[in-house]
């Protein structure tokens, strides 16, 4: 009989999630791989529905991470070409992905149970 964690609230299950998820498999064998490992983590199994809404954070947060570096590693090679980035468009863009990460996880937020 499969029990399901009743708070949706544990962190160990976002690390889980953020451990175990690849963007090449699909959420339900995410699922699957983060429910086997938390009841070997003698934790109860998250439902689907959890997981499902964490990996999409995760993988929101890992795309904006990479957009992040790709913003840095321009204005490194603008500096490596002798040329100075601009730091406003740096910083805005910057700042227009912490936005981006900020909205993604209130989005989500809004559809957890109280």
């Amino acid at each position: 009989m499969m029990r399901f964690a009743l708070s949706p609230n544990d962190p160990r299950i976002a690390v889980l999630v953020a451990e175990l998820d690849s963007r090449d498999v699909p959420m339900a064998q995410t699922w699957r791989a983060v429910g086997a490992a938390a009841e070997g983590l003698a934790m109860r199994r998250p439902s689907y529905q959890h997981v499902r809404r964490l990996v999409r954070i995760e993988r929101r947060r890992r795309q904006l991470e990479a957009r992040g570096r790709a913003v840095l590693g321009r204005a490194a090679t603008t500096l490596a070409a002798g040329r100075v980035p601009s730091a406003v468009l740096v910083l805005e863009q910057l700042r227009d992905l912490r936005r981006a990460d900020e909205l993604a996880l209130e989005e989500h937020k809004a559809f957890e149970p109280p």
